[in-house]
This record gives C-alpha cells, structure tokens and sequence, in this order.
C-alpha cells in the first residue's frame, strides 16, 4: 500500500460529507489524500463538445473541493485527479494500492427499508481495497463503532480496524455475533431437539473476535452481543444511530466478483449509518 486514501467524488450534495469523512480518517495517520472525479462517458456517444464542457467543469469543481480540502487540513497532503470512462471501473482501478476508497451512498430511491445505492455497491465490490460509503441522508454523526463477526479472517481484520476508530473517537465497540435459531421443515425434523439459544462454540467465535483488544486498547469499551437473526438486519438495527458500521467483505472471484458477499451487500443498500467494507488484501494481486 501506498498510505494513501482515496475519495470518489461525484457533483452530488455526498461529496462534501464523503470529503470531511476521509480527511478525518487521514488526519491521525497522515495519509495522503486523493480526491478522484470521474467523467461519466457509458452513456453512448456523446458529442465531442459536451464530453469537452463535462471535463471543464468537473476540473472546475474538483478544484473546489481540492480547495476547501487544503483549508480543512493543511497539514495533509491533498491532490486531485479527472478520469474519465465507467466511474465504477474508474474508480475501482485508481484504487489499486490505496488503504481505503470512500464514497457517498448515490442513493436513487427507497424500497421498504432499503435505499437503493446500486452504484457505491458495484463500487464496493469491485474496488480492491477497503471501502466506506457515506450515506446520502446523514443528517449528524452518530455514536459507538458497530461490527458483525462470524470467525472469519476478514471479520478479525474488519474488528481491527473497528477497534482503532472506536478507540480514536473514545466510544463504545459493539462487536455482534448472529445466530438464527433452525426452523423445522419437515415433520420429520419438528420432532429434533433444534438448539434454540446459543453455544459455547458462538461465544467463542465473540471471544477469539476480541482477543487482544483489552491489551492493545486499554481504554476501549467493549459490548458483545449474541443477537438472535439474520446478520443484514440484525447489524442494520443495531447499528441504527451509530458513528460507523463495519463489515468485512466475502468477496467473488469472476464475474461475481461484481457483487459483495451477501450481509455487505445488504448492508450497503441498507446504509443505517456509514458503512466500512472491510477486504483482506492479498500482496500478489487483489483478493476476491
């Protein structure tokens, strides 16, 4: 990696949101800060004057935000780039060697609980780093980090970086395990005494996700959860109100590398707070 973090930017009211979020993040860890607008061009042909206009005005307002960035934090170093293509595609390989990708939410609309950010989930799935998505409605920031475990590497990997942001704001680490109690579908197997509350090899996957913390954060405070339910709707209601929701990523290879494993994309169309998508990074070529 090249201590650097990356925000897409997009003419949209999130950039500015987005922008503070990542300058906050860089400016404990003096990471340089790359500030990317890319030139929609996947619409079919576009007239040579107005693919001209487009990228005059995208320079025009990237130079703003390059701006208002430097005023924010001086003491960082901040620059900015116009691409031009699919700004999924884009935005994904500018991301290459970067820590982390941070991006508004581009919400298009809303389906029950769902805000429909298609756009930050195909980035988030195709980027190769680690990627926060801002919401498009964050009205203030809320309290205490939130992140799902499931004893996976990622999910250790997604507890750290929960762990330093919590850590760093003074706030509570909520770390959730979910369990769903089975459900009989035959007559047959009503019959089966189906464990319904948790075991000790559920509190051990909390127990191992933890491990370290008290030693390495002395002052952290910690919040295990065994929550009963799917881990989609589970980590978006308990995260409902909180500073930042983390989850690590079980990315594809191939062609279904175009979406994320399925609780982040969930969680990512959710959007109940900023959301972190936390990816294990290979050192040869980037993980799926």
């Amino acid at each position: 990696m090249n201590k650097r973090i990356m925000v897409g930017l997009s003419g949209r009211p999130t950039d500015e949101i987005a922008m503070r979020w990542a300058l906050d993040f860089a400016r404990p860890r003096r990471l340089d800060v790359e500030l990317v607008h890319v030139v929609d061009e996947t619409w079919g042909d576009i007239p040579a004057g107005f693919r001209g206009a487009a990228r005059a005005q995208a320079k025009t307002e990237l130079a703003r935000e390059l701006a208002e960035a430097v005023r924010l934090e001086p003491g960082l170093a901040v620059q900015s780039a116009v691409l031009v293509g699919s700004p999924t595609a884009a935005l994904a390989e500018r991301a290459t060697g970067a820590e982390l990708l941070v991006i508004g939410s581009h919400a298009l609309g809303r389906f029950r609980d769902y805000v429909f950010s298609t756009r930050a989930a195909q980035i988030a799935a195709r980027a190769p780093c680690s990627v926060v998505v801002v919401p498009e409605r964050l009205g203030s920031i809320g309290r205490g980090v939130v992140v799902g475990v499931d004893g996976s590497d990622v999910s250790l990997a997604a507890v750290r970086f929960a762990a330093e942001e919590a850590d760093r704001h003074g706030e509570t680490l909520t770390v959730v395990f979910c369990w769903t109690a089975p459900t009989p579908w035959t007559a047959e197997t009503a019959l089966i005494d189906w464990p319904m509350a948790p075991d000790d090899s559920d509190r051990l996957v909390l127990a191992e996700a933890v491990a370290g913390l008290a030693g390495q954060y002395p002052d952290l405070d910690l919040d295990l959860r065994l929550e009963l339910g799917t881990p989609p709707e589970t980590l978006a209601r308990v995260a409902t109100g909180a500073r930042l929701l983390v989850v690590g990523s079980h990315g594809r290879h191939g062609l279904q590398r175009f979406w994320l494993g399925s609780v982040s994309q969930v969680i990512v169309l959710t959007m109940p707070c900023p959301v972190a998508v936390i990816r294990l990074v290979a050192s040869g070529p980037a993980a799926g």
